[in-house]
């Protein structure tokens, strides 16, 4: 709790208790304590006592006056940095303030005074009073924290080497050798006197075992070293046979050995403990009790040796050690277990089942009935279960506890291990959950219900609720999926979506993900979110209603493309989103949107595949048109010519030419319009930039045709008022006003024809009108694709290519292109390009 700490007071001095109460009243509005003080001397008596933030003294008092008693109260260190104010009846004069300021007076009023004048001063001096009191009572708590935190920095260090000195000497007097090697080549770093006597070297330090003990090569004790270090598992040995070569003995001794792996912190391998007890003798001497009684007996204390350097060494394990009498009571302290869970020493050391307060509520009673039975037939304890961390996370453990039988068979005490098993379990549920996933990605090539599949299958391992949604072409956004673990609120998660606005410039949120392509996490989401987020009222209540606590939302990306997210929701407040939940729902993401990726590219390439082939179709009938008629007036003109009576006059002869001419530039059109879409695939479609007058361009076409204009009954005006010039490519030109005129015989076959030229703000403006069959809206966007027709092909012929080269040249002439149309009317294609000359008024017909 904070300090309570008393108002600071103020010290009023005057002879006149009249005046002391006119000050108490001035300074009543401020609420700060005041003392009295009708002399000098009192004053100094008063200062005895207490501190005050300020001293209002009366300058001209019998006795000892307000200078003389502010000199005094200067000399006093304790008080000479207390703010005094001096207040005089008399008339002010110079000398007297002079006086005043050099007795150490902060201020010099005379009567009458303002009021309000002194309550600010006062104000000031009080605040600034108890800012100092509030910085020296902080001073002073640094400096006992400072100190307390050096007083456990030294035991902690003393009590370091305490245990070092203390472990050091068990391993020198230890009966057993004992070795520490690092590193997998197994370097050399401890080993005590009897380890030294039994090699019989002294020069083994630092160096790798190999290195050191050449002489046992190929007696199977590298290869155990390397199998200890690579699998982490430890192995041990009983009266193993080794051929050693010291200096003292060449000869065959045997071996008991426990190779130890040695692990970090972060259970990381960093070496092995190597522990050897010899037994040649027991072996070469069974027939001697006394020495087998005597090596038994140096087994045994070794190993209760052993197992006090085991209880040393359980501080430097990272895992969970633990220790309990016979009958299961926990009677010695586990700092491991106190640190993991934060649990107090008197709670875990609190009867049987202190501990048991930190176990998940739901493991409780598997832990207590394993426990029971495993101290009932006295076998070991294994158990794995939850255990809750000391930030509030359970953990999942894995618990085994042995007990230490004496030589008549009866149990001394327990001893246990737990391993945090949490990664491990995390691994194997998110491999199980992605194989499934990707099961479920795999079976069919219908996104949409494969995505459902998935949600479901999310609901509720990885959530309570969650939606997934999907970019569409005309950038929108579509929720194809949709879960919830109460299916009755399903309808609500859509629902959601009908209220949310898609604001790509968003800081946060769904929007956010689908621009950046990065994730959001959310572990906990404040209640500021729903008012916040939500776009009205409604959406508001209908996240209330679902439930929002913890979020995540991820994108779905496949081939550096954003196809759309997955949205994960915890509803409940007892559930928040990991970082390793956000790895897995990533991965789930990545799968999905590769799935949905390769159903698309699927589905494109099917349907690329019925346009290729209807464009084949077309376009094999189309080149066959031409051919068609040109083969029949070939073939006629043959056998005219193959007949000796008849003879082909000058006129004929032309007429059958002009025929195939047409068909021939008919046949050259429709393969110059496929070798343009080729150029255009490839980027190679070039320009031949020169000064253009596209009014005479347009002229030319038309008159060229006129033929063409006849046949389809199509009468044409040009209105062209003036020259339009720019520097464009007039082939190009000429192609474009060729496709858009060809294109108006085609579908306003019998009525009239209207091209207009003309300039309008620096641009050219060709519009090409006809009265045909129009054009449905629907259709407009889409008439300047590759092989689209606003008809059908089977009524009218061609390619469905010329609006689309027309397109291509004009964009890449730097202009635009766009058609206006109302069915049954006509339609209008209105062509602007940039780069005229001189700019003409804009006169052009109602579209």
């Amino acid at each position: 709790m904070p300090r309570v700490t008393a108002r600071p007071a103020v010290l009023l001095v005057d002879d006149h208790p009249s005046n002391l109460v006119a000050l108490e009243g001035v300074l009543e509005p401020l609420r700060v304590r005041t003392t009295q003080a009708t002399s000098g001397e009192q004053a100094l008596k008063c200062l005895l006592r207490e501190d005050f933030a300020v001293i209002i003294l009366d300058a001209r008092m019998p006795g000892m006056d307000g200078f003389e008693t502010a000199r005094l109260i200067r000399q006093r260190a304790r008080h000479r940095d207390t703010p005094i104010i001096l207040i005089s009846a008399y008339h002010q004069d110079e000398s007297s303030i002079i006086r005043g300021y050099v007795e150490g007076a902060v201020d010099y009023l005379t009567k009458p005074f303002e009021p309000e004048v002194l309550r600010a001063k006062v104000t000031l001096f009080v605040d600034l009073f108890e800012k100092d009191r509030e910085l020296k009572e902080r001073a002073a708590r640094l400096r006992e924290a400072q100190a307390e935190l050096l007083a456990r920095e030294h035991a902690a260090l003393l009590e370091a080497a305490v245990q070092r000195a203390r472990l050091h000497s068990v391993f020198t007097q230890a009966p057993v050798a004992i070795a520490l090697l690092q590193g997998p080549t197994h370097v050399y770093a401890y080993a005590n006197p009897l380890y030294l006597r039994l090699v019989g070297r002294r020069d083994i330090l630092g160096r790798p075992a190999r290195e050191a003990h050449p002489e046992i090569d190929g007696q199977h004790v590298f290869e155990l070293l390397d199998h200890v270090f690579r699998t982490g598992e430890p192995v041990a040995g009983k009266a193993i046979p080794i051929q050693l070569d010291a200096p003292a003995r060449r000869e065959t001794a045997f071996f008991d050995f426990v190779y130890q792996p040695l692990r970090s912190a972060e259970g990381q391998m960093e070496g092995l403990l190597v522990c050897a007890c010899e037994v040649t003798g027991q072996m070469r001497a069974r027939l001697r009790a006394e020495e087998l009684s005597a090596s038994l007996q140096r087994q045994h204390e070794a190993l209760q040796k052993s197992e006090e350097r085991f209880r040393s060494l359980t501080h430097a394990v990272s895992q969970i050690v633990w220790t309990t009498d016979a009958e299961g009571r926990v009677v010695r302290d586990s700092p491991h277990w106190r640190a993991f869970t934060g649990q107090t020493r008197e709670k875990f050391l609190d009867g049987r089942y202190g501990w048991l307060e930190c176990i998940h509520p739901e493991d409780r009673a598997r832990t207590v009935r394993r426990w029971v039975e495993a101290l009932r037939v006295r076998k070991v304890f294994e158990v794995e279960h939850r255990v809750r961390r000391h930030d509030g996370r359970y953990r999942h453990m894995s618990a085994r506890g042995v007990p230490v039988v004496t030589e008549d068979g009866q149990v001394r005490e327990w001893v246990g291990l737990h391993i945090d098993v949490t990664e491990q379990r995390r691994s194997e549920q998110s491999a199980s959950f992605l194989a499934r996933a990707s099961a479920l990605l795999s079976t069919s090539l219908d996104y949409e219900a494969t995505l459902a599949n998935v949600a479901r299958l999310v609901v509720p391992t990885l959530a309570d609720w969650c939606a997934v949604d999907l970019l569409t072409p005309d950038g929108g956004l579509e929720r194809v999926a949709a879960a919830h673990r109460e299916p009755e609120k399903v309808a609500l998660v859509h629902e959601v979506l009908h209220h949310f606005e898609l604001d790509w410039n968003a800081p946060r949120g769904l929007p956010r993900v689908l621009r950046t392509g990065e994730p959001e996490w959310m572990p906990t989401v404040p209640e500021s979110f729903f008012d916040a987020g939500a776009r009205d009222e409604h959406q508001t209540r209908l996240l209330h209603a679902l439930g929002l606590s913890s979020y995540l939302c991820v994108p779905l990306l496949s081939r550096g493309r954003i196809f759309g997210a997955l949205t994960l929701v915890y509803a409940e407040g007892d559930r928040e989103y990991e970082e390793w939940e956000l790895r897995l729902a990533e991965d789930l993401a990545r799968r999905a949107a590769i799935s949905v990726d390769n159903a698309r590219l699927f589905r494109e390439a099917k349907e690329a595949v019925q346009v290729r082939d209807e464009f084949l179709s077309i376009a094999s009938h189309e080149l066959k048109t031409p051919l068609t008629p040109l083969r029949l007036k070939l073939h006629s003109l043959r056998r005219s010519a193959r007949s000796p009576g008849v003879k082909l006059d000058g006129e004929a002869l032309l007429a059958h030419l002009d025929i195939a001419e047409r068909q021939v530039a008919r046949l050259s059109r429709l393969i110059d319009s496929l070798l343009d879409v080729s150029r255009i695939g490839a980027g190679k479609l070039e320009l031949d930039w020169e000064d253009v007058d596209l009014a005479e361009v347009v002229r030319e076409v038309v008159g060229r045709f006129e033929p063409q204009a006849t046949k389809a009954g199509c009468r044409v005006t040009v209105r062209a008022p003036g020259p339009v010039l720019g520097r464009w490519d007039r082939l190009r030109l000429d192609q474009v006003v060729t496709n858009l005129l060809t294109n108006a015989f085609k579908y306003g076959a019998g009525k009239p024809v209207e091209l207009s030229v003309s300039t309008q703000a620096g641009h050219a403006l060709l519009l090409v009108h006809d009265q045909g069959i129009g054009i449905d809206p629907g259709n407009l966007s889409r008439i300047f694709e590759r092989f689209e027709r606003a008809v059908s092909e089977r009524h009218y012929g061609g390619l469905g290519l010329g609006l689309y080269i027309t397109r291509t040249i004009v964009q890449a002439l730097g202009g635009t292109i766009e058609a206006r149309s109302t069915p049954g009317e006509g339609s209008t294609f209105i062509v602007t390009l940039p780069g005229v000359y001189a700019e003409q008024a804009l006169q052009t017909p109602a579209s």
